[in-house]
């Protein structure tokens, strides 16, 4: 007996796909890949039904940033045929490839009828995601005393942060700019989930997370005047919460005063060496930090054009920093996503990426123009923030960040949408 699949049935799956899409990009790389191989599924078959498969396959070139993409994936491609390492480099192309569906999947399946689901199950993964981190610390100092412990309980504190910087400037746009469909009970939830998101945030003690954190309420008071006079009071509020948390936790305060200290520190130190490992901890992660910088402008220095070639910093590390940094003999990353394309793709690569990113904020910007809304905030704020936290990072090379501004991206475009077109 053959089984016919129903339109109805084509509709729930994409419906379940994009929800446990929305809900586990923030702590689970299996759940989040395979919920966009089923969507990716669903538009297939739902095109294949309509007799509009070549359609779906010619589209693409149609979608905006399509092009600046071709451009990106070339760029990488250009610059794993030169590698000094062809191996890792050919092998870590996938991964950029991977970036581009996704957002094409995206834009083509989160449809405006689901961006209310979306937002309910994103928000829920959040509120999820840190209550477990905040709960982590809880424990820690319930049972040593100390605030020692930072918060990253699924992934590491800087991965961990960087997500919930993503998710907080969800949670605040959509406060600002609810859509008119919500119950009061629903914007007092997201009221909540600021706080708690927020607090989260403060306590994985990342820098980079710190930066985005700091971006955001501030990009919207610059590009928004009608939220100002509502941004200043939650400003203030930040404020505020930052100057008690810093009081209270003292692992907290050094990361945030020792970090001109480290700064001043590396710059007057030697290069390349052995940079200090003992003494105070927020120093020597800085002075690792700024020789990583270091050594990731000297390899642009020797492959202007190319680079050394994609993932093959570390089989190169040894031959720009024979002994050990910090603690570890060799490093992946530069920690620094623009240094690591110069390093790895040389000035084509870096062309590329900024063209990339300068097109995404473009399109935030075409939509938030277009209409204001929670989505096209979203995703206007959260990409000033993104740009700078892969400043201390290489969160655009990682699939948790990656996808959830790619969400961001893909919500913000089809919400303004018609309903006729949608």
């Amino acid at each position: 007996m053959r089984m016919k699949i129903s339109d109805d049935d084509i509709k729930k799956t994409r419906t379940f796909a994009a929800a446990l899409f929305a809900f586990s990009v923030l702590f689970s790389v299996t759940a989040v890949e395979a919920a966009l191989f089923l969507l990716a599924g669903a538009l297939v078959f739902e095109r294949y039904r309509a007799g509009e498969l070549p359609l779906l396959f010619r589209r693409p070139a149609g979608q905006p940033l399509f092009r600046l993409w071709m451009f990106y994936l070339a760029a990488g491609l250009f610059s794993a045929v030169f590698a000094l390492n062809k191996g890792p480099a050919f092998a870590y192309l996938p991964s950029d490839l991977i970036k581009y569906l996704c957002f094409t999947v995206l834009l083509s399946s989160m449809k405006k009828e689901l961006l209310d689901t979306i937002s309910e199950f994103y928000a829920s993964g959040a509120v999820l995601t840190a209550a477990v981190g905040t709960g982590h610390v809880a424990w820690f100092f319930s049972s040593f005393g100390t605030f020692y412990q930072r918060a990253g309980a699924f992934l590491n504190p800087v991965r961990f942060g960087e997500i919930l910087v993503i998710a907080f400037a969800f949670v605040l746009s959509a406060v600002l700019l609810p859509p008119k469909s919500w119950l009061p009970v629903r914007r007092k939830y997201h009221l909540a989930a600021i706080v708690l998101i927020f607090v989260t945030i403060l306590l994985t003690r990342t820098r980079g997370s710190f930066l985005g954190l700091a971006a955001i309420p501030a990009f919207m008071f610059a590009i928004d005047s009608q939220l100002r006079k509502r941004l200043a009071a939650w400003i203030a509020v930040f404020i505020l919460t930052v100057t008690l948390a810093a009081v209270l936790n003292p692992h907290l305060r050094g990361r945030i005063v020792n970090t001109y200290t480290g700064l001043r520190t590396t710059a007057d130190s030697p290069s390349p060496g052995r940079v200090e490992t003992v003494g105070n901890k927020d120093s020597v992660g800085i002075n690792i930090r700024m020789e990583l910088w270091k050594l990731g402008f000297a390899m642009f220095k020797d492959h202007p054009l190319s680079g050394i070639g994609p993932a093959n910093i570390k089989s190169s590390f040894k031959t720009y920093h024979p002994g050990p940094l910090g603690i570890q003999e060799i490093w992946g990353s530069v920690h620094n996503l623009y240094l690591q394309h110069m390093a790895e793709r040389g000035i084509i690569g870096l062309t590329a990426l900024l063209a990339l990113f300068g097109g995404m904020f473009a399109l935030a910007l075409k939509n938030f123009r277009a209409e204001r809304n929670a989505y096209t905030l979203w995703a206007l704020a959260v990409l000033p923030a993104y740009f700078i936290m892969n400043v201390t990072e290489i969160s655009f090379q990682h699939v948790h960040t990656s996808f959830a501004v790619f969400l961001a991206l893909a919500a913000s475009t089809n919400s303004i949408i018609k309903e006729h077109t949608a």
